[in-house]
């Protein structure tokens, strides 16, 4: 059977629940993520609360993460994901109406509620799928989200981030992603039951794997780079470009994604991955080198883009290579989990670190990390 086939039901709710992905990533991401960065830059916030804050944004992400698996064993799949939802949008709302120096508490629950709808939602949309069919409906889900990371930017370079209008805007899109929900065919959440045990052991896992290390390297540098671009181009005089470079880094992003998993077919995880983080040192020492060039900064932005989306790509690529059911489960839950961590520690230190020396640290500080990436890729097994 494949999605052409599938029964009307099937493929009203395939499309259902991909419109409800679309919208709540481009509130709950493509404005979680780049908002909180420019808005607090704008208030004068010191590049240690912006890396604070968008550390919190991701730690709340793994909480949710964390917890899904039992909320939908209670709630079922489209309460969870209701959950996660409405409780982003309160918080969007609450943001401009509370004192900038707290604005961790909503940016922990935006992201917590981004936990929740990723696991529920996704976990649905996957056992709807047609069998024959399901990598098909992953590449076209995963396209979708990917215009999150360009449209949120988008909205903050009509609206501004001064002015509360983005934080409403925000609000209204994770509304919005609700209504689909209701279009969609309910399933019992016995899948997550059946891997409850699996779910236990993965959050205690030591061993990261290499699916895990390489999305979560990729992730430190993502979440630094969208947390700290603002600081950046504001020492440097591009303020007013930084909405734009991140719009870059997100069409960097989506645009990669099929490139870096054909590669992938035909040359494996490793070389690909390897490729990756050669490029993405190239892109930071062009950044370095021509650090007074929009054009030149624009093009490393847009290759850093390309390259932390395709880490994580390769994560899951290499977790669906390494186990079925059960198993399978527990890759992508522990890379994601890796990945959610890495993510969160990435601002945190890097803010640390550009507040005591100075904004061009951010890019040496990534420059060691994809040669850290670089160390665990040649020392790699494809059997890892």
């Amino acid at each position: 059977m494949t999605v052409l086939s599938s029964s009307k039901s099937q493929l009203n709710s395939i499309i259902a629940l991909n419109a409800v992905s679309t919208l709540a990533q481009i509130g709950q991401f493509g404005l979680g993520t780049t908002l909180f960065p420019i808005a607090l830059e704008a208030k004068g916030a010191s590049p240690q609360v912006i890396g604070l804050v968008s550390a919190v944004f991701w730690l709340g992400m793994l909480l949710g993460l964390l917890i899904a698996g039992k909320l939908t064993r209670y709630f079922g799949y489209r309460n969870t994901v209701m959950l996660g939802l409405l409780g982003s949008a309160l918080s969007f709302v609450l943001t401009p109406l509370i004192n900038w120096l707290w604005w961790a508490l909503p940016a922990l629950v935006i992201g917590f509620g981004m936990g929740l709808r990723w696991i529920a939602n996704e976990t649905w949309l996957y056992r709807l799928a047609p069998t024959q069919a399901r990598g098909r409906v992953v590449g076209i889900h995963e396209t979708l989200i990917g215009l999150a990371s360009i449209i949120g930017p988008l909205i903050i370079v009509a609206v501004g981030a001064a002015k509360p209008t983005a934080f409403w805007l925000g609000a209204a899109i994770c509304g919005l992603a609700i209504a689909p929900l209701f279009a969609a065919t309910q399933l019992p959440a016995t899948d997550v039951a059946s891997s409850q045990s699996v779910q236990r052991t993965s959050i205690w896992v030591f061993w990261l794997g290499l699916g895990g290390l390489v999305a979560g390297l990729g992730g430190w540098v993502e979440g630094s780079i969208i947390a700290l671009l603002p600081v950046y181009t504001s020492d440097i005089g591009f303020e007013n470009n930084t909405a734009w470079l991140l719009t870059i880094f997100g069409i960097g992003a989506m645009v990669c994604q099929f490139p870096v998993g054909w590669l992938s077919d035909h040359k494996g995880v490793l070389w690909t991955g390897k490729l990756c983080a050669m490029i993405g040192a190239l892109a930071i020492m062009f950044a370095l080198y021509f650090n007074q060039a929009l054009l030149g900064l624009t093009v490393s932005i847009f290759l850093l883009g390309g390259i932390t989306a395709g880490l994580l790509t390769l994560g899951m690529i290499w977790a669906a290579q390494h186990g079925t059911g059960a198993a399978l489960t527990a890759k992508v839950r522990q890379v994601s989990i890796v990945y959610t961590s890495l993510s969160a520690a990435g601002p945190f230190v890097s803010g640390i670190v550009v507040n005591h020396s100075s904004s061009q640290s951010l890019f040496w500080q990534q420059l060691v990390v994809i040669f850290v990436l670089l160390t665990v890729l040649f020392k790699g097994k494809a059997s890892d």
